[in-house]
């Protein structure tokens, strides 16, 4: 179930996709879904919780990069599907040299004595600091680029 791999990220990611998948569908029926009803908690909070209690494994999906999955890659999604956000995320992590890159990056902030940060936080704020960097260009036109 999910708690065996749910404490690493490698594992997790090793995993056969239908596995993982159904893993994933699994932890949003049992447990995002139910938080999604709370009137005042959006998949934003939902997902920052459960990143809290799981902090190596899942990932904060923030309101800007649901945006952008909305634009980019399916844009009749909502959060009643939000195991498609998160199969996507993981997908992505295992795209190209994502993952081998993650890893170079996670052992060099170790080399670093760069210790407190997990894989899937370095992924989030590389992916927030992108979606940042582009709305800065969008609404104020800064390239970073030239920076």
């Amino acid at each position: 179930g999910l708690n065996s791999p749910l404490y690493n990220l490698e594992q997790f990611l090793d995993l056969e996709e239908k596995d993982r998948n159904e893993q994933i569908k699994e932890l949003n029926e049992s447990v995002i879904q139910k938080l999604l009803k709370i009137k005042v908690i959006a998949l934003s909070t939902t997902s920052k919780i459960l990143h809290t209690l799981y902090p190596k494994i899942i990932p904060m999906i923030d309101n800007p990069l649901q945006n952008k999955y909305r634009d980019k890659i399916n844009n009749v999604w909502t959060e009643k599907q939000a195991d498609e956000i998160f199969i996507d995320f993981y997908n992505n992590l295992k795209m190209g040299s994502n993952r081998e890159n993650l890893n170079y990056i996670f052992d060099k902030l170790l080399e670093n004595n760069i210790q407190h940060l997990s894989k899937i936080r370095i992924f989030d704020i590389i992916w927030w600091s992108y979606l940042k960097a582009e709305k800065l260009r969008e609404e104020k036109g800064i390239d970073w680029n030239s920076i």
